[in-house]
């Protein structure tokens, strides 16, 4: 788990070569991916699966076998999988031989290697940008990507040279192949991380790079599909903002999930419809009442639900989770990419109810958005939460809470009920006003808990909570609560609720603004 936004403090075509190296057409995803009516790139249903220990294999050989895996989920059946068993891979991994069948097995490197068919290597070397570029090089040839510290052993084991990349880069492999390269999707990796994302990258066929905030980076943003996905992380040394920003006035979102694992074969898990299991019914108003929700941030973060979001008990993991109504947020791109993923989180939930995570299908910053990319954004995000049992989506935005109009492409679609807004600093700026649009609501967040804010601590978040308009016919008897999820845990919420007075009722985020939408219309 990357701590970017820990440390801040902020919010954070089908392929035409083969090489005939033993994948043939299983090299292709246009063929291999064409029946899947997914916005992402899917790998196919795994069968049997080889698993090994992340930490077992050198960071050589990781490389190896997460192109490899990319490559083999092209086919399904058999692949392998990186575990760490500590965090949710351990759960993901068990769910797939329970609830889907999938036979798991120790795994031995070179043996699935040779069992894969596949005949060829591009070899780059450790410490270069190489690596990206031999990641994704291994989804146009079929053939794996070798450290030139292993390619001894790779001879050895009967694979051949197709490409040497070593004194490649990003923007070589950019200009040179591009045309062959899927345009919906790229994959912005650092390239001192060996593993993670590249199987990915290496199944869907997509680029992967980067470049800082560089002029070559917006190059490669702009030319991406309208409402494209950057899949990744940026430079965010200089706050997110610098590369969430350029993807926005570009027409793209971002993923963020630079340190998720196994992609190729959790996408490759199929499910047309998930339902969230804890009831979402609307309770009467009581008159002399002030309904309040409390909702995590950072929910677009793909890499945090795979790793310890659901293990540490300052979040999911926590034994104290179904005490009191807590709203938490997720991508709706887990229908697509991880579905087995989502619905293991729907079936753990207690007194839990999701939201979608910013800004919808991605994050991204909606009023900076081209408007035709918008409106198609919208309209596949409310496809994915009427698929995903969702109806309230988190926006993050600078200065655009009036913006109705914006609003509007959100809130036509009947899957939406209403937005959640925070702004980008503070996230609490608006203390709680609403504004409509389509008939529904934007509610601005009105307080949070923020390790180190002023009046973000819990006794004050108590304290306003426990003075605010008791009227369930305003909107001013609302409130949504934030806590940041680097600074602030399950128990830090529960010392908040159990200072409430008894007219303070706390109820899930997607209640509140139904609530809302229903009794405090004006």
């Amino acid at each position: 788990m990357s701590d970017r936004r820990r440390r801040t403090l902020t919010r954070r075509r089908a392929l035409g070569l083969t090489a005939g190296l033993g994948l043939a057409a299983a090299a292709s995803p246009s063929l291999a991916l064409a029946a899947a009516p997914s916005p992402y790139p899917k790998g196919q249903r795994p069968r049997l699966l080889n698993v090994f220990a992340e930490d077992s294999l050198s960071t050589a050989e990781r490389t190896l076998a997460t192109t490899l895996q990319g490559l083999m989920a092209r086919r399904g059946s058999e692949s392998l999988y990186l575990n760490l068993p500590t965090l949710g891979y351990q759960h993901w991994l068990d769910d797939l031989v329970s609830r889907y069948g999938v036979v798991a097995r120790a795994g031995d490197l070179w043996k699935t290697v040779s069992r894969s068919g596949i005949r060829g290597y591009v070899l780059f070397r450790t410490g270069t940008p190489s690596v990206n570029v031999a990641t994704t090089l291994a989804g146009v040839t079929g053939a794996v990507a070798v450290e030139e510290s292993l390619e001894a052993v790779a001879i050895r084991n009967g694979l051949r040279k197709v490409l040497d990349v070593r004194d490649k880069d990003d923007r070589w492999v950019f200009e040179t192949y591009w045309p062959k390269l899927r345009h919906d999707v790229a994959v912005e990796q650092r390239a001192d991380i060996p593993e993670r994302l590249r199987d990915y990258v290496t199944m869907a066929g997509a680029l992967a790079f980067f470049d800082g905030n560089t002029d070559f980076r917006a190059e490669v943003v702009k030319a991406l599909d309208e409402d494209g996905t950057v899949i990744g992380w940026g430079d965010a040394s200089n706050g997110e903002d610098a590369f969430i920003g350029v993807n926005s006035a570009a027409g793209v979102k971002a993923l963020p999930a630079d340190h998720a694992r196994n992609l190729s074969v959790l996408s490759g898990i199929r499910e047309e419809r998930l339902s969230q299991h804890v009831s979402a019914a609307l309770p009467t108003p009581d008159p002399d009442a002030h309904y309040v929700s409390f909702l995590i941030t950072d929910g677009d973060n793909i890499q945090w639900a795979l790793g310890d979001f659901p293990t540490d008990p300052r979040w999911f993991g926590s034994p104290r989770r179904g005490e009191v109504d807590l709203g938490w947020g997720i991508s709706p791109s887990l229908i697509d990419v991880a579905p087995s993923v989502m619905r293991w989180f729907y079936d753990q939930s207690r007194k839990d109810r999701w939201v979608v995570g910013p800004s919808g299908g991605g994050y991204m910053y909606p009023s900076r958005y081209p408007a035709g990319a918008l409106d198609k954004h919208t309209a596949a995000l409310a496809q994915a939460m009427g698929r995903a049992d969702l109806s309230v989506a988190q926006i993050i935005d600078f200065d655009a809470f009036e913006k109705t109009g914006v609003w509007s492409s959100y809130l036509k679609h009947r899957e939406i009920d209403g937005l959640i807004y925070l702004e980008y600093s503070r996230y609490d700026g608006l203390k709680g006003k609403v504004t409509w649009a389509e008939g529904k609501p934007v509610i601005g967040a009105r307080t949070m808990l923020w390790d180190g804010l002023s009046g973000a601590d819990e006794a004050s978040v108590t304290a306003e909570l426990n003075a605010a308009t008791r009227n369930p016919r305003s909107t001013a008897g609302y409130s949504v609560v934030v806590w940041h999820a680097w600074s602030k845990s399950v128990d830090d919420v529960l010392s908040v609720v159990n200072g409430l007075a008894p007219h303070v009722k706390v109820i899930p985020p997607d209640t509140l603004v139904r609530m809302v939408g229903k009794y405090a219309k004006p």
